[in-house]
Parts: structure tokens; C-alpha cells; sequence
């Protein structure tokens, strides 16, 4: 019987769920006196996975991935992935699926970090030759008796010369000049930021969809395009459909698609809230909105912001509100969530710009109060609502930790607080994943 070995914040009702068992089968099987407490690295035997042996882990499915990419990344046969999931047909291989996947105990099944695939008319001979390994030692690594069996594109275990792994394709399905593309980060949750990263060997145009979003792709570096795409929070879960084109200057074009999994982010209920009934007036809330997406639209091909974001207030621990929470107005269903975070006074009353940018909007409104719009470049923006005090202008540039505004109680509000909204290519986003990670 395989086992799973306890993580930090996994609890029973966690790990079954994941596994597709019953709670009460893990604490029968595992002898657990106690469920409500089991400490991390505690190995649990995972019953309902009859002749399967070894470390049971989960995976997200990545960009690209099939059945023969992943089994040769994990050195583990198809069949038994197909078996551990359970799948009817290799077409629920959607990006950011959760994938059951056994690693045996001190052995090579690690992820292999080096997958290549045969350029367009190039032969396996061809590739092992320029990687100065024999075309047996190639059949062998990937777990194939002849040549035949390996498909144009098909992904391959990188073997030998480092420069012929480079010159060869390294994003199945895609030419030579495509070395990678990659969507990160998994799952894909409503209310988060998502980047799409592509990396090539020339200079290309790129053109992509997310779902109902065109992405817009900016310059990392010269082999290096990047877009980031806001997951709306109330986006419905189910299927994303995910295209790119990549187009180099000399016309040669590679077109890719797949389905992405989009899971819920499991946002809670804030208790009904009782507000002025002119900041739900559609009449004032409309035009409002429509003004703010006007500001958040316009896409800024500069990065103005390095690293993490910084918090911007001092006591970060006073969050009266969170992201991403449904709400009820007086009295209405909940149709509304939470669009950014609220932090309380509890220190004092400073705001601070959390990153460099290019102040594009003040002024008061009738809902957001007296507010500051920042643009941090590449479609990012911060929103700061219900001010006291402005102490910024149109075009002036701030940098990260500069004083901006004064926390407030304008516009619809029940207290004074700071409402701090980041925006990603015109979707409202979770502001504090902003804080802890770094994009792109």
C-alpha cells in the first residue's frame, strides 16, 4: 500500500479529499487515535491503490504536458498514471490539474529537468549523434525499443551535449526557434495573477488568450516575453481556453492551445453590510466603475516595480476586510465581493506606494472616496480608496515606500479604513500574493 507523507497545514479531511478517499478510511487504515491532530511527516498508508508502491505525491499538470511527457518526467508508466487518476482519456490532462503520481524512495523518479523534443525533420539518429550519445542510450532514457516509436515533437529525456539540447525543440509540439513556454503559477484560481512566459531564440510576436482576456506580452529580456492576466474572483470554474501564436519577422509561425482548469478560490461570506444607498446607485456606480477601468486599461510597456511589493501601511496585521469575499448590500443577494483588502487604523494614518510607478489618477469619487491610482507598468495598478488626505499629483513618479495619502472614511464605507486594490491587465486581483511573491 503506497503512503503520503504529512505536509504543513494538510489535515485528514486535506489529504483524503486529494487522495479521493473517505476520511474515515485513512483513520481506520492508519490506526489514528486522535484525526484533529497529525503532525508533518507522519507517513500515512493511502488505502484504494491496490499494487501501487511507494510515496504518493501530487502534481500540477504543466503547460505542453501529456501522458508521454509526464511518464517520461517521472519515469513512471502510462498506464499507471492513467490508473491513479482514474482517467477515461488523455483529454482531462488539463493544465493545472491535480495529478496523483507514486516516487519511489531513493531513486531516480525526480522530475527530470531536461526534456527536449526532435526539431521539425529531424531524426532520433540525428539528435543522438549531435548529443554524442548512442541512439541505444536515447531509446533506453525515454523507455522505447525503436525509433519508431518516437513521434515528431515527441518529448525526450535530454541526453549528453548540452548545446544539441539547446538546438533542439524544447516545448513539445514547437519548432527550434521555441525554447519554452510556460504558465505559471498552478493551479489557476479565481482572484489571482497569472504569467505566461515564453522564451525563444529570436525575436518573435506574440498574441495569446486566457479565457474571455487577450493577453498582452511585454519584454523580459531579448529572448524573453512575458505576460501577466489578472483571474477575475468571480470567474466561473470549469475550463479556460488557453491559445498562442508565435510568429518570428522571417514568417515562420508556431500556434499552440490547451485547456487550463480553473478552481474555485473558496472565498467566504462577509456578514451583510448597511451603506448609503447612493453608492449603489447605478446611476453613481457606473459611471464610476466605467471611469477606473478607463485609467486601468491603458497598458504601460515599462516595468517600473523590482521585486516584491511592500506593504503600504505600518501595522500590516490590521486587515479588517480580505479579498475576494462575497458581499450583501443592504439587503441584496451576494452578488458583490470584496475587490481589494481593507486594512484599519492601527497605527496611523500613512499610506505608502507598495511599488515604483507613475501616479495616472486622484481625485474624489462618489463610492471609492478620495482616491490615488498608481501605474506600476506592464497593465499592474494599485488603487487606494476612501483617503483623508491626497499627497500626490497627476504624473508624479513614486518609488516604493513614499508617502502617498492618509487613511480615511470617503465614500461608501462603515469606518475609516484603507481600501488597496491591485489591478493585473484590467481584472481586480489578491492583493497580498503581490506582497509575498515576486512577478513576474
Amino acid at each position: 500500500m503506497p503512503v503520503y507523507i504529512v505536509q504543513p497545514n494538510d489535515t485528514i479531511n486535506s489529504i483524503a479529499r486529494r487522495f479521493g478517499v473517505s476520511p474515515q478510511d485513512l483513520i481506520r487504515v492508519n490506526q489514528i487515535e486522535n484525526p484533529d491532530f497529525i503532525s508533518v511527516g507522519t507517513r500515512l498508508k493511502i488505502p484504494g491503490f491496490e499494487g501501487v508502491r511507494g510515496t504518493l505525491t501530487t502534481v500540477s499538470v504543466p503547460l505542453g504536458a501529456s501522458l508521454s511527457f509526464l511518464s517520461r518526467q517521472y519515469n513512471i508508466p502510462e498506464e499507471q498514471i492513467v490508473h491513479l487518476n482514474r482517467l477515461v482519456t488523455p483529454s482531462q490532462l488539463f493544465v493545472g490539474a491535480t495529478l496523483i503520481l507514486p516516487v519511489q524512495e531513493n531513486s531516480s523518479q525526480s522530475p527530470t529537468t531536461s526534456l527536449v523534443a526532435l526539431s521539425e525533420g529531424q531524426t532520433p539518429l540525428e539528435l543522438a549523434t549531435a548529443s554524442g550519445v548512442s541512439m541505444w542510450d536515447y531509446l533506453l532514457a525515454n523507455g522505447v525499443g525503436s525509433s519508431a516509436q518516437l513521434l515528431p515533437m515527441d518529448p525526450l529525456i535530454a541526453l549528453g551535449n548540452e548545446q544539441a539540447a539547446q538546438n533542439a525543440a524544447a516545448f513539445p509540439g514547437a519548432p527550434a526557434f521555441v525554447k519554452g513556454i510556460d504558465l505559471y503559477p498552478l493551479p489557476v484560481i479565481q482572484g489571482k495573477t497569472v504569467v505566461v512566459k515564453v522564451s525563444v531564440n529570436q525575436p518573435v510576436r506574440a498574441i495569446g488568450m486566457l479565457g474571455e482576456w487577450p493577453l498582452q506580452f511585454d519584454a523580459l529580456d531579448t529572448n524573453t516575453y512575458v505576460a501577466l492576466q489578472g483571474i477575475h474572483a468571480m470567474a466561473q470554474p470549469g475550463l479556460l481556453d488557453f491559445s498562442l501564436t508565435l510568429a518570428t519577422v522571417e514568417g515562420t509561425s508556431f500556434s499552440f492551445s490547451q485547456p487550463v482548469l480553473l478552481q474555485p478560490g473558496n472565498y467566504p461570506q462577509d456578514p451583510p453590510l448597511v451603506v448609503d444607498p447612493q453608492t449603489l446607485d447605478k446611476a453613481n456606480t457606473e459611471p464610476e466603475d466605467s471611469l477606473v477601468r478607463s485609467v486601468v486599461a491603458n497598458h504601460t510597456p515599462v516595468k517600473y516595480w523590482q521585486g516584491v511589493f511592500r506593504k503600504p501601511v505600518d501595522e500590516p496585521s490590521c486587515i479588517k476586510s480580505w479579498f475576494g469575499n462575497r458581499r450583501s448590500y443592504n439587503n441584496s443577494g451576494y452578488t458583490y465581493f470584496h475587490t481589494g483588502v481593507d486594512y484599519g487604523v492601527c497605527a496611523n494614518l500613512n499610506i505608502y506606494a507598495p511599488a515604483a510607478g507613475v501616479v495616472v489618477f486622484t481625485g474624489p469619487l462618489t463610492v471609492r472616496g478620495n482616491a490615488t491610482i498608481i501605474d506600476h507598468g506592464w497593465g499592474v495598478y494599485s488603487g487606494f480608496w476612501h483617503q483623508s488626505k491626497i499627497l500626490v499629483n497627476v504624473g508624479d513618479r513614486v518609488e516604493a515606500g513614499q508617502l502617498i495619502g492618509e487613511i480615511g472614511g470617503t465614500g461608501r464605507v462603515t469606518g475609516p479604513h484603507l481600501h488597496w486594490e491591485v489591478w493585473v491587465n484590467g481584472v481586480q486581483v489578491e492583493p497580498l500574493d503581490w506582497l509575498e511573491r515576486e512577478y513576474p
